[in-house]
């Protein structure tokens, strides 16, 4: 093999090792048909017009509230409930719910976190979050993921929890996110941009590791010639 050829399977393994997984989809909540006014939130449900569960081909638990960046739970003069990552609405847990579902085959590879925030003494809602694979009832595995406070007495910037370990599962049939409450309110967390992925545009776990050590068979061949 020439070294031309052996600088072209470098390239193209690098490229391939550095190549994310191809993303499916990605759940803003900015873009379903009837959202809450920017100063208010409701109900996932109600946000479309035949009061479906379903967004983005995935179906949410109904104690998934879609909440706009205007919102203050004490009205004017207190601070915000919480930040989106991305556009002007984000997602919390109603009631700061835990054990929330999420329907899919899909493969959940990150989503972003972060606390909310009532009136600004930063007593209540999660400190903590745990996402967990399913295959029907049988937990596959999970990401737990500790919430940052670095904004007190306001509603913290979200977090990024990567979750691209799911990947590696077999069968996938949804999503369940626990909460640790913190305090004596309700446990809200706030969550934006859930990026999915089908099962069949993720890579095979180990596939770039294979392809490195075929490189460097191939390598090391061509020493033993020279």
């Amino acid at each position: 093999m020439n070294k031309l050829a052996i600088r072209q399977l470098i390239v193209c393994g690098a490229f391939i090792a550095a190549t994310p997984a191809m993303a499916g989809v990605i759940a803003t909540f900015d873009d379903l048909p009837f959202p809450p006014a920017l100063d208010s939130a409701t109900g996932i449900q109600w946000t479309n017009s035949t009061a479906s569960l379903e967004y983005q081909g995935v179906i949410w638990d109904d104690r998934f509230g879609v909440v706009g960046d205007q919102y203050r739970v004490g009205g004017a003069g207190s601070p915000l409930f919480g930040s989106p990552h991305s556009g002007h609405y984000f997602v919390s847990n109603s009631s700061g719910s835990t054990g929330m579902t999420i329907t899919t085959n899909k493969v959940l590879t990150g989503a972003w976190f972060g606390r909310n925030q009532y009136y600004g003494f930063g007593e209540g809602g999660a400190d903590q979050v745990t996402i967990v694979a399913l295959n029907g009832a049988s937990e596959l595995a999970s990401v737990v993921f500790d919430l940052p406070e670095s904004h007190p007495g306001l509603p913290e910037p979200l977090s990024f929890v990567d979750t691209s370990i799911f990947a590696m599962l077999g069968a996938i049939t949804g999503y369940r996110i626990d909460r640790r409450e913190l305090g004596q309110q309700s446990g809200n967390w706030v969550a934006d941009d859930f990026t999915f992925a089908d099962a069949t545009q993720v890579p095979a776990p180990g596939g770039a590791v294979l392809m490195f050590g075929g490189i460097a068979a191939l390598l090391a061949a061509r020493r033993k010639r020279v």
